[in-house]
């Protein structure tokens, strides 16, 4: 017998096609959900737009390989954005100076990997401070003061409640007026993530090689006799120190060529009349810096002479940066012995030695004035000398490195910061006034002129490969555009100083100066350094750029500061940098993933 359903009662089950549209259309809208609750509360990803972070974070750039030493760098090209002029005109990007050789390196236009990329593409955590409060030294997000709906990041640098003195690149704090100012010391994977490239004997200029550039390390003993080899042609660099019972050091005598000179090079195969130790100081140059922009790309290729000819010498880095780091691959051939680590600054030496044949670290400051070359008692603290294990025993191969970094001695061996009996931290006030903060250089020992030294007692080595790096230096502006030098246009009163001459920009002034040791003890170019303070209430923050020469941050604004409402996150890590044109299209720029430091 046939049954009749009531028609109110039958339920008719969906048809396939409509539950898998209903279930996806229910994903999406879920996912949209969640992926709107993760962005809101947990993580959002943000572009770098500017460089004011370079080069930890690349805004707007152009990936260059140096012609003369093989070096990747990269070149700012946010300005082909960014600027009034650029968007009103039109503007280029063309070419600029390296990172390691300073040689001048035009676009090439044939390569799709010279193009102007975009920035770095990063995530950002919202949660991390949730439960805890912003550090110094944070890489942070946060809504621009001035418009809240522009995105900044810089780097977090003073707290809530603070006092700030920006002084000779570093940073100083109090909590009172009646405490005594305090320098803002970077914790070592800080220092080591921060620091920035001055020269690498990996990268050599063919071009000076041929000329017969002198190294910029030299052998160099008190008593003359360095018992030093050193190699440098086409096939690299090394040095060998053959085992004395004398102190024999390698020591670094920083030289740089200006585009003028640079010039002289590529077109008349000519060198400036350089002694192999001759030098000047490190300043804070900074190659992201460093280019030539032109109204457009030209039809043409360019090179270098059209570069400096057309737009005329870059002004960049005219600061003197005393904060150092040497880094060197090494070859113990001997089972005893000292290996020695060297760093100068105010003509204070830091001194690091190893004996080979334990392990154990002692480290001490030497005045470099004094002849007897006695420790300066308790300058650690109260302690004279510092100890410390490390795992160098006997001959083998390894990696040290040491940092003068926020008034503070780093030391690593194959990667692994050595522990000292206590922090290797140290006021050089006590020894130099204001006015004494200043490099020092005699005729017997060229102190500041040759910052940086590795060598060896009673010891056989060979020094493979040997890098110099120098730390942030923060410019002491305020309310000024960041092109700004810290000098506030005193540098005329040097006139006297450097022969009268006439119509010299700052970068040729202090140039003429850094690298005329015979005057540092008496010219006023460091008493004209400023400082700058600020002041900071109840939950605001002081950000500053990476890049202080090309950075709008809280030195600029009309308020100092960002309010912790402003607040987006902290910068975790670059997940999508740049993808290549060529010779795979997209392929990821896997060497630039990772985290921010």
């Amino acid at each position: 017998m046939a049954v009749t359903a009531n028609p109110k009662e039958l339920k008719i089950a969906p048809a396939a096609s409509d539950q898998y549209i209903r279930e996806t259309v229910e994903s999406i809208i879920v996912a949209f959900i969640l992926a709107f609750l993760f962005r809101a509360f947990v993580a959002e990803a943000f572009v770098i737009p500017t460089g004011s972070m370079a080069p930890t974070l690349m805004g707007a750039h152009k990936d260059i390989i140096c012609n003369e030493c093989g070096v990747r760098y990269q070149l700012g090209a946010s300005y082909e954005y960014d600027s009034l002029t650029a968007r009103a005109n039109g503007t280029a990007v063309v070419g600029g100076t390296a990172a390691i050789s300073r040689a001048v390196n035009a676009i090439d236009l044939d390569d799709s990997n010279q193009a102007t990329f975009s920035g770095d593409r990063i995530l950002v955590s919202k949660f991390d401070y949730v439960f805890s409060n912003p550090k110094r030294w944070d890489v942070l997000v946060f809504k621009f003061p001035g418009n809240a709906r522009m995105n900044y990041i810089k780097r977090l640098i003073g707290l809530p409640g603070e006092k700030l003195m920006v002084k000779e690149g570093d940073i100083y704090t109090k909590q009172s007026e009646n405490e005594e100012w305090k320098i803002a010391r970077k914790p070592p994977q800080k220092a080591l993530a921060m620091r920035q490239p001055v020269t690498d004997t990996n990268f050599l200029s063919k071009s000076l090689i041929e000329l017969n550039f002198p190294s910029l390390w030299q052998p160099w003993s008190l008593s003359g006799d360095a018992n030093v080899k050193v190699q440098q042609d086409s096939s690299g660099w090394f040095a060998e120190l053959s085992a004395s019972s004398d102190q024999t050091w390698l020591r670094y005598f920083h030289k740089e060529l200006t585009e003028i000179e640079w010039l002289d090079v590529f077109n008349d195969k000519k060198l400036p009349n350089f002694l192999p130790t001759s030098s000047t100081l490190v300043t804070d140059y900074l190659a992201y810096n460093g280019f030539y922009h032109a109204g457009s790309l030209p039809s043409v290729q360019l090179d270098a002479t059209d570069l400096v000819n057309r737009f005329g010498p870059t002004e960049n880095g005219v600061h003197w940066v005393g904060d150092l780091t040497g880094e060197f691959e090494v070859e113990i051939k001997s089972a005893s012995g000292t290996l020695l680590l060297q760093l100068v600054e105010f003509g204070i030496v830091y001194q690091l030695s190893i004996d080979v044949s334990t392990g154990e670290a002692k480290l001490q400051a030497i005045d470099g004035s004094n002849v007897d070359r006695s420790p300066i008692p308790e300058y650690f603290n109260g302690q004279t000398d510092l100890v410390a294990p490390t795992k160098i025993r006997g001959a083998g191969k390894y990696r040290v490195a040491m940092a003068n970094v926020d008034d503070q001695i780093y030391a690593w061996i194959n990667g692994k910061l050595i522990k000292f009996n206590q922090p290797a931290e140290f006021d050089p006030s006590r020894l130099r006034s204001d006015s004494e903060r200043r490099p020092r250089w005699t005729k017997s020992d060229p102190l500041d002129a040759s910052p940086i030294g590795i060598g060896g007692q009673n010891l056989e080595m060979r020094v493979s490969r040997a890098q110099v790096y120098r730390d942030l230096y923060y410019i002491a502006v305020k309310g000024k555009h960041p092109l700004s030098n810290e000098f506030g246009g005193r540098l005329s009163q040097l006139q006297a100083e450097i022969g009268g001459a006439n119509r010299l920009s700052d970068a040729q002034a202090t140039r003429y100066i850094y690298s005329n040791p015979q005057k540092w003890a008496t010219t006023r170019l460091f008493e004209l350094r400023d400082k700058q303070f600020f002041e900071l209430g109840e939950g605001q923050y002081f950000p500053l750029g990476d890049n202080s020469a090309q950075s709008s941050d809280a030195r600029m604004w009309d308020e100092n500061y960002v309010d912790q409402k402003f607040l987006l996150g902290k910068a975790l890590l670059v997940f999508w940098p740049h993808a290549w044109n060529s010779p795979i299209p997209y392929l990821p720029n896997i060497k630039r993933m990772g985290l921010i430091r």
